[in-house]
């Protein structure tokens, strides 16, 4: 059902490739709200294979979101629905050829007030500090105090503080470049009396190149500015290739980063997202993105865009800039956790 409405043509193939196991960050998820999901890959890896997540939605159609991770935006309706993950490859045409996959079901509650997300006593914040180090936080919002706090980081380490912060670093040798590792992180909050609180989140970890090897593009973006009559805001791009480089762009994917942590995620094809001005040749062009008012309420402190494509080798290339960002209201502190940046 899923290909059909795809418009593929499903071919299954023999792989080591294994979905172990696929990540919640939490048991269930009010309808309208987000739920986290990552997928545990094992065995041996396939060249140029892809890593997708797809799902049916109303009218018999189907979305997709590529990559380990996936926000996943609950329907309206409580029930329980599906969601699939998928190792695949491109065998030409219509036709996709499958490794490895694996379903997940997901149950969609219908909450009352105060039953939803940003409700919670205790989420996990996660902020990229550097290259496969990330600074965790406990946000907690509960009444009763907390003796200490247990983190288990996902790649068999552990540690345990009285303060609600904390900083890892992953390790990134074997990974290739480009390649993408996703780390499940679990949290307990111990409260001087009750039982525990826990909460998870995802760390992403990519392999980078050889230090000798040129960056894939020259990525050059100027402050945004306003459009007239508040319209929204402008942000001017241009991406530089090198000289023996074929990039092919796919598509841009537009977080929206909420005060309190939340993230919403859009997905648009790339020429969509951005209005070419120019082609530089190579796959480099001149150009402009827009965030329109509607994107940015006043809930939303910054805008992530995130250009995906692939070189000549079909490696994955990903470049990313902010078209937006707001100042803090009084009161409000400006260090909420932001998406781990994946430039």
């Amino acid at each position: 059902m899923l290909s059909a409405a795809l418009h593929e043509e499903r071919v299954s193939l023999a792989s080591s490739v294994v979905v172990e196991g696929i990540d919640q960050d939490r048991p269930w998820v009010c309808a309208g709200e987000s739920m986290g999901l990552s997928a545990r890959l094992g065995g041996v890896p396939e060249p140029g294979a892809v890593q997708r997540w797809v799902w049916p939605v109303a009218g018999g159609g189907a979305e997709l979101h590529p990559g380990p991770t996936l926000q996943w935006r609950a329907p309206k309706a409580a029930g329980r629905y599906f969601v699939r993950f998928q190792v695949c490859t491109d065998l030409g045409g219509r036709r996709v050829g499958v490794l490895a996959e694996r379903d997940v079901e997901v149950e969609v509650r219908q909450c009352a007030e105060g039953e939803g997300q940003r409700d919670e006593p205790l989420r996990l914040g996660v902020v990229q500090r550097g290259q496969g180090t990330f600074a965790f936080e406990a946000l907690y919002q509960g009444g009763e105090r907390t003796v200490a706090f247990a983190w288990d980081f996902g790649d068999g380490t552990a540690a345990t503080t009285t303060e609600p912060r904390v900083e890892h670093s992953y390790p990134l040798q074997g990974l290739e470049p480009q390649e993408v590792r996703s780390f499940t992180v679990r949290l307990q909050a111990r409260l001087g009396r009750g039982g525990p609180l826990e909460a998870t989140a995802f760390a992403l970890v990519r392999g980078q190149p050889p230090s000798d090897v040129p960056p894939p593009v020259d990525l050059r973006v100027s402050r945004w500015r306003p459009l007239p009559e508040g319209e929204g805001w402008r942000s001017e791009v241009v991406v530089y290739a090198p000289d023996g480089s074929a990039l092919t762009w796919e598509r841009l994917e537009r977080i929206s980063l909420h005060w309190d942590g939340q993230a919403d995620t859009v997905t648009r094809a790339w020429n969509e997202a951005i209005h070419v001005e120019e082609h530089l040749g190579h796959g480099g062009f001149r150009g402009y993105v827009t965030v329109s008012a509607s994107e940015a309420p006043p809930d939303i402190k910054q805008i992530l865009d995130f250009l995906y494509g692939r070189d000549a080798a079909g490696q994955e290339v990903v470049v990313s800039w902010s078209p937006f960002k707001r100042e803090a209201p009084p009161g409000l502190s400006s260090d909420a956790p932001a998406p781990p940046p994946r430039k």
